[in-house]
């Protein structure tokens, strides 16, 4: 129940209306029996400075970041965790003494939620799609999980170069590669590859036609294709995938444990959900899917 004493979170993004971490967090609250009311709200890239200061003066308790504030909001904060120092990005905020403190849970909530498809990672090929704030911390995670070869997959191509540089200068990745989409010799790395990541908001609700690849003949059974995205539960590029006998996964998991990681960093406390929790919870978001 909502009272004078109940702490206040909130989720910073844009868009931000596809979001279902409100949900989720209202749920743990419920469950662990914290007294505190989880919002999502809209922010535009050129008014984060004033947000986060909003937040802080309004006795916000924790606040967590997704697209496209992941990177940014590095320059505002007083501490950095070493992961996302390593990183370069953050997606949760802790409010104390004044300062603002951030940490990344997307690396933690990724490794959790392939934890049945770990004996594909050790020594494979992976193509990633995307170079922002999420895409650095799977290539933190892909480093953890043995991933020899890394193919990054990028429009722009000054970030992608320099997400790539990262990989090599601090990851323990054998080969790193950067490619355009158009770039001829991307359709050769999707074939080879055994795990295909998208890490972009290409085929996120509502424009669920898009896809980060269009060349779905390419996709075939020994794929595991891997999209963040969770809202459309299956996308255009899971669908296909699937179709053509890949196995596949969408990012509601890695959202719920990123979510669940998050909540222990504001409340100082190792929270856990038992089977029954995390089946009531999948239902739950599921629910809200298209």
């Amino acid at each position: 129940m909502i009272n004078s004493r109940s702490r206040l979170f909130a989720v910073f993004g844009d868009p931000i209306s596809h979001s279902l971490s409100p949900l989720l967090q209202n749920y743990f609250f419920s469950k662990f029996n914290v007294n505190g009311v989880y919002v999502a709200l809209r922010v535009r890239p050129q008014r984060l400075r004033e947000a986060v200061a909003g937040a802080m003066a309004m006795n916000f308790a924790g606040i967590n970041l997704t697209t496209p504030h992941k990177q940014e909001i590095l320059s505002l904060c007083h501490h950095q965790s070493p992961e996302a120092r390593l990183i370069g990005a953050a997606n949760t905020l802790v409010f104390k003494d004044d300062k603002i403190h951030a940490f990344t849970t997307d690396a933690a909530g990724f490794l959790v939620s392939v934890r049945t498809h770990l004996a594909r990672f050790s020594g494979s090929h992976v193509v990633l799609w995307g170079a922002g704030g999420a895409a650095r911390s799977i290539c933190f995670a892909l480093s953890r999980l043995g991933v020899e070869k890394l193919t990054l997959v990028n429009r722009t191509a000054l970030r992608g170069e320099e997400l790539a540089a990262f990989c090599r200068e601090h990851l323990a990745i054998k080969t790193v590669a950067l490619l355009s989409p158009d770039h001829p010799e991307l359709a050769e790395s999707v074939t080879r590859a055994g795990i295909l990541i998208n890490a972009t908001t290409m085929g996120m609700h509502p424009v669920t036609d898009a896809a980060p690849l269009m060349r779905f003949d390419l996709i075939g059974k020994h794929h595991f294709v891997y999209d963040l995205i969770y809202n459309p539960r299956l996308t255009r590029f899971l669908f296909e995938a699937e179709k053509r006998g890949a196995a596949i996964q969408n990012g509601l998991d890695m959202l719920i444990h990123q979510g669940l990681a998050a909540l222990q960093i504001w409340m100082y406390t190792d929270y856990a959900l038992d089977d029954r929790m995390y089946h009531e919870i999948v239902a739950k978001l599921s629910a809200e899917l298209i």
